[in-house]
């Protein structure tokens, strides 16, 4: 283990609440771009800038605290000590309560269902847009 290395600690809630309004403002608004064809196309190339943006912040920061996780596994040979049913230190319990409770409260899968709802949407009204109206 790195002598440098802690156990991190779970970012405040409100980065969190920021990391998925970012990443849902990005996914709606590339959806977005669908509507704004048809009514504003003045309102693409902003959509998909903002969408773009959005995009990549939010996934910037889920690789961020999916290095953290993993550095934390790596760091302290968590998988090995679970294979080989080894003794837990504190520090050892401290970096799985950190892990659970980061997937725990985690946005990740709130921010993917309402993208593949929207997702959805979008397909639906451009075919009705396109074909049935």
């Amino acid at each position: 283990m790195s002598e440098n290395f802690h156990v991190p600690h779970r970012f405040p809630a409100w980065v969190t609440w920021l990391a998925f309004a970012i990443g849902l403002t990005g996914s709606i608004s590339l959806r977005l771009i669908l509507v704004a064809k048809a009514y504003r196309p003045e309102l693409i190339t902003f959509f998909w800038y903002l969408g773009v943006c959005g995009n990549m912040i939010f996934f910037m920061f889920r690789s961020y605290v999916s290095s953290r996780r993993r550095r934390t596994i790596e760091e302290l040979r968590l998988l090995e000590k679970l294979e080989e049913k080894s003794p837990l230190s504190e520090e050892d319990l401290r970096a799985l309560h950190y892990l659970v409770a980061s997937i725990k409260v985690s946005k990740e899968r709130w921010n993917y269902a309402v993208i593949f709802v929207c997702s959805l949407a979008a397909i639906f009204w451009d075919l009705w847009f396109r074909f049935l109206r």
